[in-house]
């Protein structure tokens, strides 16, 4: 025989007195045996159907009911292949990224654009090209600001809680 689980068909109900605690008894009425389904002998799993980790990504996809994107081709023995196409991503995400990829270089173009008719308007001085030289600047001393405070954070972390583990340098 397979094995049961118990399943309440009733919730517990409490006594017509409210002062004292509900009533514990279960009688037959209140109890249906369920059969579990248990899995084949030969299978890959030793759990029942509560095994909800799919062992594969074409299992994952079925369950979520998840299609990508497949080329499938025939073998010279008749058997479809499946060849994926854009890392098991389906044709609306393949459209989502390629459009973000896109709007980005669209408008790093754009700011190209403009910044070079900055320069071209500013010509004779050379403005724009200062500017932007002193915006480079400013840029690699706030980077080389924060890499100095990284090393003095990690020297008063080391002084201050000395039995932390240690980070993994970079130094040789």
């Amino acid at each position: 025989t397979a094995p049961v689980v118990v399943r309440r068909t009733r919730p517990e109900t409490a006594s017509r007195n409210s002062l004292r605690t509900p009533t514990m008894t279960t009688s037959a009425k209140d109890v249906e045996l369920v059969p579990t389904t248990q899995v084949e002998p030969g299978s890959k799993s030793s759990k029942d159907e509560r095994d909800f980790r799919p062992t594969s990504l074409k299992e994952m996809f079925e369950r979520s009911q998840y299609k990508p994107f497949l080329a499938v081709y025939h073998s010279a023995q008749g058997e479809p292949i499946d060849l994926n196409v854009g890392c098991w991503l389906n044709c609306q995400d393949i459209g989502i990224i390629c459009a973000c990829f896109l709007a980005l270089w669209s408008a790093l173009l754009g700011f190209y654009c403009l910044l070079l008719k900055a320069a071209l308007d500013t010509d004779e001085k050379s403005t724009a090209l200062w500017i932007f030289f002193t915006f480079g600047v400013v840029f690699v001393v706030f980077i080389a600001g924060a890499v100095v405070m990284n090393g003095i954070e990690e020297k008063l972390n080391a002084k201050h809680n000395p039995d932390e583990p240690k980070s993994v340098s970079l130094e040789a």
